[in-house]
């Protein structure tokens, strides 16, 4: 049987439920992720909750809709909550081994963070539409790139977390670089645009500021990727049979 390589997953330390937690998801996926209480159970509903902030953020810049800041606020509280529980867990955990404490207590703050600049750029989306101020084809032709790629970036991270697919992982980490690049690049690019008379100056710091907002997202979940690549040597790599990782990946 073809067999993938895993990192053995580091919250187990913290709760042993935890491998019975992935094994419950596939048996059972009528589940409620709200009845979900350990570690990774939390990082996962708040990853789910970034991925849908997301899809609102992208929509939003293209059309607004009031409805829709409402609710990404209302994701936002919802991860800011979790971020303080689950950062509580962490340090209160009676069974918390130093290193692994090290390597995982910024992980909710992370999640946070990008959760907090997916806002910024709903509240561009706000001033834009308040102010009839309009965005290039070309600016929406480089921002559809940046949702594609930085959702791409964190369906897969949610799934190394479930999973922790080292190849998966590497994925996610060229990813990252080349979504900090293309932010770059475009901020090149809408500076000769504005040079030539292509872009609205009302829109240029709009603009920019979505593409600050997205580097910064993308470098937590970078931070976060870097930091399960370089686990100590304790956590040493093992196999999990590829059927698994399937009917897992499924569920996801």
């Amino acid at each position: 049987m073809k067999k993938t390589k895993f990192f053995v997953n580091p919250f187990k330390i913290i709760s042993p439920k935890l491998n019975a937690e992935l094994i419950r998801l596939d048996q059972s996926p009528s589940v409620n992720a709200t009845e979900m209480t350990c570690l990774e159970d939390g990082l996962l509903i708040m990853l789910d909750k970034l991925i849908e902030m997301t899809h609102l953020m992208h929509r939003s810049l293209i059309e607004y809709d009031p409805e829709k800041t409402l609710k990404a606020d209302k994701l936002a509280r919802e991860i800011r909550e979790q971020e303080k529980a689950l950062t509580g867990d962490l340090v209160c955990s009676p069974s918390m081994n130093r290193e692994v404490l090290q390597a995982l207590v910024l992980f909710p703050d992370h999640l946070k963070r990008v959760g907090d600049m997916l806002k910024s750029i709903m509240k561009v989306a706000t001033i834009k539409a308040r102010d009839g101020i309009y965005f290039s084809d070309k600016a929406h032709e480089e921002l559809a790139q940046l949702y594609k790629t930085f959702l791409d970036i964190l369906a897969n991270f949610r799934t190394v977390l479930a999973i922790r697919d080292r190849g998966l992982l590497d994925h996610v980490i060229s990813e990252g670089g080349t979504l900090d690049q293309m932010t770059l690049d475009f901020a090149l690019a809408h500076g000769d645009r504005m040079c030539q008379g292509l872009c609205f100056p009302k829109a240029s710091s709009l603009y920019l500021g979505v593409l600050d907002s997205a580097r910064v997202a993308n470098r937590h979940v970078l931070d976060m990727s870097h930091t399960l690549d370089q686990l100590p040597d304790s956590f040493q790599e093992t196999e999990l049979p590829e059927m698994m990782i399937n009917k897992i990946a499924r569920r996801l």
